[in-house]
């Protein structure tokens, strides 16, 4: 393959924003950028200024909101915005985040004989209704990212606990891949410096329980707070940070004050990318008792600040967490079980950092951006041959 490839990616949303999957596409971009390929970014917007070095970013995609009834509008607006666009720049290979609806919206671009990878985050092939989790509980929204997986070249998935999520979502095995998460550690290297604990007077000699994401019943913070009684019957200095928002906030405040833990459970809401840092340095355990997850950057960001991770043994826990190595996995509504993992933690300062050195290690093996942007480049090159070769 040519050292400059030229390369496309498409996001549903703003270039440069923090949330969810749209950090690996921030990483992402910039590692190929600098491994030397020339990257285009199609996106919503743009958040702040400064975009990487040789790339160029092209906010010309409408806001699509799944839940209004305009958003098929949108999509068909944003599939012709996209095409215009391809037939004057001509990429080598558009690289899809998520299926849906960026794999869609990038569907005819197979009339220009540029391939097309998808890359699934979770949410779009996933599926739980008990918690209201997943794109496919729609029907229609179910039907077009079955069209576009069947007309997709390539997919891939986070992990290989999302392969069965994709079959049933209509990708064919044979395309599939496995791609996992990554983080750019220069990046963890500048976390910090706005020291939020002191806000909410916590000391060096509290025991900090992190939990850093959105509040949803799929992540299951509640069960969190039911291990919380049993815990402080063994380490009563111990306080659990709730860092982020959503709908369980107000389930979960009611459930802190039946349980009389309002001195040792802490919202602190949204938060910066700094005080996200911060948090992350400064945790004892990050603990994430979700029931359904893609491959959540959180938990590898927490494991590169050095810090073991604790949650369920369902989805890719399983294959991100090495029990007993780099974090400990338990059953799924636990909180018994999750209390006592918390413990043994709590009692055992040595076990504790070695788990944390260990977790650092084991996403400088596995989750650098750097390797990860290489599995993508053997994935872009197999798309170029087959290309080359006429194969669809």
């Amino acid at each position: 393959m040519s050292k400059k490839k030229r390369l496309c990616i498409i996001v549903p949303s703003a270039f440069l924003s923090t949330g969810g999957f749209e950090k690996l596409v921030n990483d992402l971009v910039l590692s190929l950028s600098k491994k030397g390929c020339e990257m285009s970014v199609v996106c919503t917007g743009l958040v702040g200024g400064n975009i990487p070095d040789g790339v160029k970013v092209y906010p010309i995609l409408k806001s699509i909101k799944i839940r209004y009834i305009g958003f098929l509008i949108n999509m068909l607006l944003n599939t012709v915005l996209f095409y215009n666009f391809l037939r004057k720049e001509k990429p080598q290979v558009i690289h899809a985040h998520p299926s849906f609806p960026s794999g869609f919206i990038s569907l005819p671009a197979r009339l220009l004989g540029i391939p097309i990878l998808c890359t699934s985050h979770g949410g779009d092939i996933q599926i739980n209704r008990e918690v209201g989790y997943g794109a496919r509980r729609n029907r229609i929204i179910a039907i077009l990212i079955n069209l576009t997986l069947k007309f997709t070249p390539l997919h891939t998935v986070l992990n290989k606990s999302l392969i069965k999520d994709a079959i049933e979502a209509g990708s064919h095995p044979s395309k599939i891949r496995v791609v996992y998460n990554g983080i750019n550690l220069d990046k963890i290297s500048s976390f910090g410096g706005t020291d939020i604990l002191q806000r909410y007077k916590i000391t060096k000699d509290n025991f900090i329980v992190l939990y850093l994401g959105r509040l949803h019943p799929k992540k299951c913070p509640d069960d969190l707070v039911k291990a919380f009684p049993k815990i402080i019957q063994k380490v009563p200095n111990t306080k659990l940070i709730f860092a982020g928002k959503g709908e369980e906030e107000t389930k979960l405040k009611e459930l802190v004050s039946d349980l009389n833990l309002e001195d040792n459970v802490i919202f602190a809401g949204f938060v910066s990318e700094d005080e996200k840092g911060d948090l992350l340095r400064r945790c004892d355990v990050f603990v994430l008792p979700s029931v359904v997850e893609g491959h959540p950057i959180t938990v590898i960001e927490a494991m590169a600040c050095g810090k073991p991770v604790i949650t369920t043994n369902r989805g890719p826990f399983p294959e991100i967490i090495k029990d007993g190595e780099t974090g400990l996995l338990v059953p799924l509504h636990a909180p018994d079980e999750l209390a006592n993992a918390i413990i043994e933690l709590a009692l055992d300062d040595d076990k504790r950092r070695e788990m944390g050195k260990m977790a650092r290690r084991d996403v400088e093996e596995r989750f650098d951006i750097n390797k990860i942007a290489d599995d993508y480049l053997e994935i872009y090159g197999e798309l170029i041959n087959k290309k080359k070769k006429g194969i669809p």
